[in-house]
Order: structure tokens, then sequence, then C-alpha cells
């Protein structure tokens, strides 16, 4: 059995751990004062007056004439989201929210910056399906500062392997415009967004 300064010891560093791995995954801009003193946070704003910070969850005022340096970490990378019809069977019309990104992709298209139009949060993806003959699929690229994710049902062109999602069969004749939305969630801040299970 352990004692109890151990425990102690060992409670400590794991605390410590907590607070490292957490600390990492903020931005910890730093500002050296006249007088050598360190702070590390956000840094809210600057003027001819004052510093502003986030520190531990409060805001800090430090004079402008107390400050030597600020040294700010790297922004992230700025976000780039696109969408690519890869093959559609027979065309495909993708909606971002209620606006049509893409319309009646059928074969290979170009890439499609969708960043402007996304929001912080949540962003809906719809597809409608335009089926005239025995079976539908697609297969459509998102690629997200630059790792592509393939959004796919089926095997386009292949009428063994049709689409069956969603209470569909796969033979479904006409425009199919009940599809689940496929989610991305965005995070302009950290300069990421991820396609939602």
């Amino acid at each position: 059995m352990l004692s109890l300064p151990i425990l102690r010891a060992a409670r400590v560093v794991l605390a410590s751990v907590v607070a490292l791995a957490f600390a990492i995954g903020l931005r910890a801009d730093t500002v050296i004062g006249t007088d050598g003193f360190q702070r590390e946070g956000q840094v809210l704003s600057v003027d001819a007056e004052r510093v502003l910070m986030r520190v531990d969850e409060r805001t800090v005022e430090i004079p402008r004439s107390d400050v030597a340096s600020i040294h700010f970490d790297p922004p992230p990378p700025p976000l780039k989201v696109e969408l690519r019809n890869v093959q559609s069977d027979d065309s495909v019309d993708v909606f971002l929210e209620d606006r049509i990104v893409l319309s009646e992709a059928r074969d290979r298209g170009e890439w499609i910056d969708l960043t402007p139009s996304l929001k912080d949060g949540n962003n809906a993806l719809r597809l409608r399906i335009h089926n005239d003959r025995a079976g539908w699929a697609y297969h459509i690229n998102v690629r997200i500062n630059g790792v592509i994710t393939k959004l796919a049902c089926g095997r386009p062109y292949d009428l063994n392997r049709p689409c069956r999602c969603c209470g569909k069969e796969g033979n479904e004749i006409g425009v199919l415009d009940d599809l689940p939305s496929i989610w991305i969630y965005v995070d302009r801040a950290q300069g990421r967004a991820d396609i939602l299970p």
C-alpha cells in the first residue's frame, strides 16, 4: 500500500500533466514587462494605453508603459473546405444549408471552395439525387485542409451495387430529395472542420 505522501505527490503530478495537456491545446501569447515579469494568456487587444489579456478565464489589463514586448503564438492555419463530385449515377445536386453549391454533377468535377459559405458550428450538406434508370449511387470527396474524406453510397454505374441507405432500395426513379444531411462542424478559431458521424 502506498503511503499518504506518495499518493499526494502522485496527485500533484497528475494534476500538472492534465493542466499542461490543457494548456498545450490553447493559444498562449506572452507579455514581457519592462521589469522582466512574464504573463501568458491570450492577447485580446493592444493600444497605446493598455494590453488586454485573457488569463485563466478572466480579463487582465496591463498598462502599455509596463510592457517591453509581446510574443504572439502563431495563429492556426487558415481553414479550407472543398467539395468535388467524383462520380454520380445519374446526377447529384449538393446543397450547403439551403444554397446549391453543385448542380447536376455526374463525372469528375472541379474542387468547389465551401469555406466562405461555412458558419462556425454545424453546417448541413444535403444531397438531391436525379435517377432516370435502374440504380443510383454517388461518390463525392470533401477536402478539409488538404485531407480528403470520401462520401459515397453504392458504386456508380454498377447496377448490382446501387446505394441502399436510409430506407432506400437503390432503384428509386425520379428525384430523391429526402436523404439525411451530412454535417460539417466548423471551428474557425482553431482552423479546423470535421465531418460528423
